[in-house]
């Protein structure tokens, strides 16, 4: 159905190809479009959570290095 409706076709169009209710195919393809953005979200999410480790983990780096030089230790 996707690939169907991604060549242009109308839902109505691959309904009858497929031999199914016009609203069958409508529904199947506005829950695929849910699911997607839905999971971009989750990768972004979890994208965010790894740069946010890594500006902890630098910002802990430059808290280190500035007590130590101002121990005076290198």
């Amino acid at each position: 159905m996707k690939s169907l409706r991604e060549k242009g076709m109308s839902y109505q169009k691959i309904a009858n190809r497929l031999g199914l209710n016009v609203m069958t195919v409508y529904n199947h393809l506005k829950k695929e479009e849910k699911v997607e953005p839905m999971e971009e979200k989750e990768e972004k999410v979890e994208e965010e959570k790894e740069e946010k480790v890594e500006e902890e983990k630098e910002e802990k780096v430059g808290l280190i290095e500035r007590l130590k030089r101002a121990l005076g230790r290198k």
